[in-house]
């Protein structure tokens, strides 16, 4: 029986509900308490850049859960308070309401938070970058049609706000440091393509620009580059990347590198203090080192697999990542790791609107993308978890079953 105890969850986002709701679902009947910094309850991120932010859903709509799912599953959440001291020894937490709460595990899920590399901070004029609900309606709010919109980064949330704010009827340009948009991601070839599919959706795409200075007016703000390139814009969206919300694991003296440190079974190198979500740096046994994943999908199952490993269930997460992306009318799907390969060999042509492209390290498949291929990228997951060493000519001929490029007795066993 666990009636008296107490399981606290830190951190109100995919990875703390469903926590939260593995705890209640098998069997755990203490106290679970789920606190988020945020005064809105936990919400879906993906439509912030999507179908939130063109007007086509409400809050409502992008709900992990409802209202009365917490109360019906005994859930107590606390809105709009954060954490402001953990005690893994104590096993205490200190809110920001000056209450101290006794825990008998925890769970850190505290996400992460935007990059700001212009010397800037959140809310400074027309300046945003996309991370919550509040961030979504505030852009949203100025993309009338006909505003100039600056994406600064050609990431998967820069693309996707840039799609959307063009369906607007916006006037969208993008800016990216790189000589191609997901160039350290998926390579340069693939991301030369979504540069081309960019233009047909009427965004400028500006590559190899570093923007070196900002300066904000009533109206707008101006970027400047290094070489006395500028653009004015109406709005601007800085999707640099993320930094992992660590700060309460380091004052713990909790293991930090990238991400607090956990180890298969989402326990950190506190035994009673767990983590999952973004913030969480797991070992992979695909790639034989330590990795962070910020997709949803990662954040949504490492978040079941710690609500077991919170009640004594010891299964190793492993998962490979996936996630997908909805840009431009095109759905693009990918999994693994593709920044580990060092070659690429494509099925279907890159000019079209359904290819995939399958990313392999020696013989090995670790990474696939897939454009309109949900169904191979999905098979590919199941190839880059056995670690399978497939045939490239296979891999790409269309008329060929994605199975039959598996070589069996390939296979790794170990």
């Amino acid at each position: 029986m666990t009636g008296g105890q107490v399981a606290a969850l830190i951190g109100g986002g995919m990875a703390g509900v469903h926590a939260a709701e593995v705890l209640r679902r098998d069997g755990f009947d203490g106290r679970v308490l789920l606190v988020s910094a945020e005064q809105h309850l936990p919400y879906d991120r993906p439509p912030l850049s999507k179908a939130l932010l063109r007007g086509e859903l409400a809050l409502a709509d992008c709900l992990l859960r409802p209202p009365e799912w917490y109360e019906e599953q005994g859930i107590e959440v606390l809105l709009g308070v954060s954490v402001d001291a953990l005690d893994p020894g104590r096993r205490t937490l200190r809110l920001s309401t000056g209450e101290q709460v006794e825990f008998d595990r925890a769970l850190l899920a505290t996400g992460a938070r935007p990059r700001w590399p212009l010397g800037l901070a959140p809310g400074c004029g027309p300046v945003f970058a996309l991370r919550t609900v509040d961030d979504c309606l505030a852009i949203r709010s100025r993309l009338r049609s006909g505003a100039s919109v600056v994406v600064v980064g050609g990431g998967f949330v820069g693309a996707e706000l840039a799609s959307s704010a063009a369906s607007l009827g916006c006037r969208v340009t993008m800016l990216e440091a790189a000589d191609a948009p997901f160039q350290r991601v998926l390579g340069r070839t693939v991301g030369e393509l979504f540069g081309r599919f960019y233009a047909t959706g009427g965004i400028r795409l500006v590559t190899g620009v570093q923007v070196t200075g900002t300066s904000v007016g009533p109206e707008g703000a101006r970027l400047t580059a290094g070489d006395g390139r500028f653009w004015d814009a109406d709005v601007v969206v800085v999707g640099v990347g993320v930094v992992p919300n660590t700060e309460l694991a380091v004052d713990a003296g909790l293991r930090v590198s990238d991400g607090v440190e956990v180890d298969a079974y989402c326990t950190t190198s506190a035994p009673h203090v767990f983590a999952a979500g973004d913030v969480a740096n797991r070992p992979d046994p695909v790639l034989g080192r330590r990795v962070r994943i910020e997709h949803w999908q990662n954040a949504q199952h490492q978040g079941t697999a710690a609500g077991r490993a919170m009640l004594g269930i010891r299964e190793p997460f492993d998962g490979v990542p996936w996630f997908w992306s909805d840009q431009f009318g095109l759905n693009l799907q990918v999994a693994g790791f593709p920044d580990r390969a060092d070659r690429v060999v494509v099925r279907g042509r890159l000019e079209g609107d359904r290819f995939a492209a399958f990313y392999l390290a020696g013989p090995t498949l670790v990474a696939a993308l897939g454009v309109g291929c949900a169904g191979e990228v999905h098979l590919s997951r199941r190839l880059i978890a056995a670690r399978a060493h497939v045939d490239p000519q296979r891999l790409t001929d269309e008329h060929s079953d994605l199975r039959d490029a598996l070589l069996a007795s390939d296979v790794p066993t170990a």
